[in-house]
C-alpha cells in the first residue's frame, strides 16, 4: 500500500495518520527520535505492510506484473493500489475523497514540527505538491510512476505500468478490493482491541 491507502487506514486519527505516513522514512535505529504517540502510527504502517506482503491477492497482482517490472513489481503494485483506492473511494467511504485529502493535509501540517528532519521534509513535499489528488486520474498516476522511475538505480519503466493496469483493470481491481476489505477489517480490529 502507498500513501493514500496508509492514510485512509489510520481511523481518522491525526497522530496515527502522521506516523503511518512517515514510517518508511524512519529506520529502526532512529525510532528513539520519534514521539511515542506518532510511533503508534509507524507500528500500524508496518502491520499493514506485513499483512499486505503475505496476502494472496497482493501476490497474484505482483506475479502478473513481474514480467514487466521484475523486482520493482511490488512497489508498482503499491502505487497502482492507491489509484484503485481512489477509483473505488465511494465504495468504502461516505466522505468525499477531496475532503479526506484536506483532512489528511491538515493533520500532517499540525504534526510536521514534531518529526525528525527527513520525515518532515517528506511531509512538506506532500503538502507542497498535493500528491494525493494525483492518484485519482490515469494521467496523475502516470506522473507519479514517472517520478518514481527517476529514483530507481536500474531500468524500471514504471510509467508503462499505468497502461498495463488499464489493459487488465478488472483483474487488478478485483484483487485490490479483496485486499483492501481485509485491511479495513485488520485496522478495525486493531482499533477495538
Amino acid at each position: 500500500m502507498n500513501y493514500l491507502a496508509h492514510l485512509s487506514l489510520s481511523n481518522r486519527d491525526p497522530v496515527i495518520m502522521t506516523g503511518n505516513f512517515i514510517a518508511d522514512d524512519i529506520p529502526r535505529i532512529e525510532e528513539k527520535d520519534v514521539p511515542h504517540d506518532i510511533m503508534k502510527g509507524i507500528v500500524l504502517h508496518r502491520r499493514i505492510d506485513e499483512f499486505t506482503d503475505k496476502h494472496d491477492s497482493f501476490h497474484k497482482a505482483v506475479e502478473k506484473l513481474r514480467p514487466h517490472h521484475r523486482k520493482y513489481a511490488p512497489v508498482v503494485i503499491d502505487i497502482l493500489n492507491d489509484h484503485l483506492l481512489s477509483l473505488n473511494w465511494a465504495t468504502f467511504f461516505e466522505e468525499p475523497e477531496g475532503d479526506f485529502h484536506t483532512f489528511a493535509y491538515g493533520c500532517l501540517t499540525d504534526q510536521v514540527e514534531r518529526l525528525p528532519s527527513k520525515a518532515s521534509l517528506h511531509v512538506e513535499a506532500l503538502l507542497e505538491h498535493r500528491y494525493l489528488m494525483a492518484y485519482s486520474t490515469k494521467e496523475g498516476l502516470e506522473n507519479i510512476l514517472t517520478r518514481m522511475d527517476r529514483r530507481t538505480r536500474f531500468p524500471s519503466d514504471f510509467a508503462a505500468a499505468a497502461d498495463h493496469l488499464y489493459a487488465y483493470l478488472d483483474f487488478y481491481n478485483e484483487l485490490f478490493l479483496e485486499l483492501y476489505e481485509d485491511l479495513l477489517e485488520l485496522v478495525s480490529s486493531d482499533a477495538t482491541s
